[in-house]
Parts: C-alpha cells; sequence; structure tokens
C-alpha cells in the first residue's frame, strides 16, 4: 500500500466508490440480522460445542457491526441503509430447520449446513471489500476488513470441523487460529 489515507489526522478520501459504500451497507445490514438470529439458532442447537461456536460468533459478530462501522466512519461518510436479501434468505432457511424440529444430531447438521453457507456469503463480500479497500489505499479500512473476513474464515471452518464431528471446539478454536495465523504471517 502506497499511503495511510484515512488514518487519524489525515484527511479522508474524496472520492468513494458508492459500490464500496452500498456494499458496506449491504454486510451491515446483514451482520445486524445475524445478530437477532443467532441467538434464536443458539436456542435450537443440541450440541454444546455448537451452541458455545454460536455465542462466540455472536460476539465476533456484533464486533463485525461496529468494524464497519467505523470503516463508514473513517472514510467521513454515512452508513448506507441497504438490505440484503441473500441474507435474510438464509437466515429464512435456518428458521425453517427450526421449524422442521428435527432429531437433535440432523437438526445440528442442517444448522452446520446454513450457517456454512452465510460464512462464505459473508467472506466472498469481505474479500471483495477488502481488494477494493486496498485498491484505494485505506490502510485503516482494509485492515478493519481483513480482520473481520479472518474471523468469518475461521468460522466457517470450525462450522466445518464440527460437522465432520471433530470436536471437542476449545481445541479446535486453538488449531484455527494457529493455523490462520501462520497463513497470515506468510502473505504478509
Amino acid at each position: 500500500m502506497k499511503s495511510k489515507k484515512t488514518i487519524k489526522g489525515v484527511t479522508p478520501p474524496q472520492n468513494v466508490p458508492a459500490s464500496f459504500l452500498n456494499k458496506l451497507g449491504e454486510m451491515h445490514t446483514a451482520e445486524l440480522e445475524l445478530t437477532i438470529a443467532l441467538p434464536l439458532i443458539m436456542v435450537a442447537a443440541e450440541s454444546k460445542d455448537l451452541k458455545a461456536l454460536l455465542k462466540l460468533h455472536l460476539k465476533e459478530t456484533k464486533g463485525h457491526v461496529k468494524a464497519l462501522n467505523q470503516v463508514v466512519q473513517g472514510l467521513n461518510r454515512e452508513m448506507p441503509k441497504k438490505p440484503c436479501k441473500r441474507m435474510t434468505a438464509m437466515i429464512a432457511e435456518g428458521v425453517k430447520v427450526i421449524g422442521k424440529r428435527l432429531i437433535s444430531g440432523q437438526q445440528d447438521a442442517e444448522l452446520i449446513r446454513v450457517g456454512q453457507k452465510i460464512e462464505r456469503f459473508e467472506m466472498e463480500n469481505y474479500k471483495q471489500l477488502c481488494t477494493t479497500a486496498e485498491h484505494n489505499d485505506y490502510a485503516h479500512e482494509f485492515a478493519l476488513l481483513k480482520s473481520v473476513l479472518n474471523q468469518e474464515e475461521i468460522a466457517e471452518t470450525l462450522l466445518g470441523q464440527l460437522a465432520q464431528g471433530k470436536g471437542p471446539l476449545k481445541p479446535l478454536i486453538q488449531k484455527a487460529s494457529l493455523k490462520r495465523a501462520g497463513a497470515q504471517a506468510t502473505e504478509d
């Protein structure tokens, strides 16, 4: 990256791509919707490990909302109000799973499947946001978005490992975090 245009004390950029702001607004809505849906899914989950992972990810998701607000504030803009139809549809899919009242193991497997779908959607969008932030030399905002992306990638990995029965959760979190940190070190 060339310069750090949006670090405190430096003038924010004059021209911020509308598509970037709109995607930030869409992801902000998506994360807000998840902060409402995750507690409901947590109650429906049977596995202690899945419940714990959902609780952890709820905390992270609340942090994602704050990070997105910080990105927009760093650009000296207002958060656009944008719906996120895909997230709404995926959450509805999770609610349908809960409504079916499947045998507990099947329900957890279906909730994990929907969760992975949501994580992949988020990863796809945060990768786009990171690319745009890096391309426009929004260093501070890139760092915030990259952090969110890393958390989404770890959550998707952990859901996959739970689906494969590779618990318990605590060692999986440590392993996934260390693996992600190693990957980050080689990227830098």
